[in-house]
């Protein structure tokens, strides 16, 4: 499997707030546990932040679902804010 981690910055490089997104996927071991798969994005600002994961006993279809609904309501909300 192909490991996949990317942190983008969500704000200028001027800004002095923070915020970013990270994508992760990958098989990772915690602490002598059994190595997993260990998939998520998470989405903070300065205010908050909000992870979700992939579920192990789910499948991946149902996980990228969740998140092609996500992405949907977020072009669906930035098409509302720019009218």
């Amino acid at each position: 499997m192909e490991k996949y981690n990317k942190r983008v910055w969500v704000n200028s490089q001027q800004s002095h707030y923070t915020g970013s997104i990270v994508l992760h996927d990958g098989i990772v071991s915690n602490r002598g546990q059994p190595r997993e798969r260990y998939t998520f994005i998470e989405v903070s600002d300065c205010h908050g932040k909000v992870r979700i994961h992939y579920d192990n006993n789910l499948y991946m279809s149902d996980y990228i679902d969740k998140l092609q609904l996500i992405r949907d309501e977020l072009d669906l909300f930035i098409e509302h804010l720019k009218k």
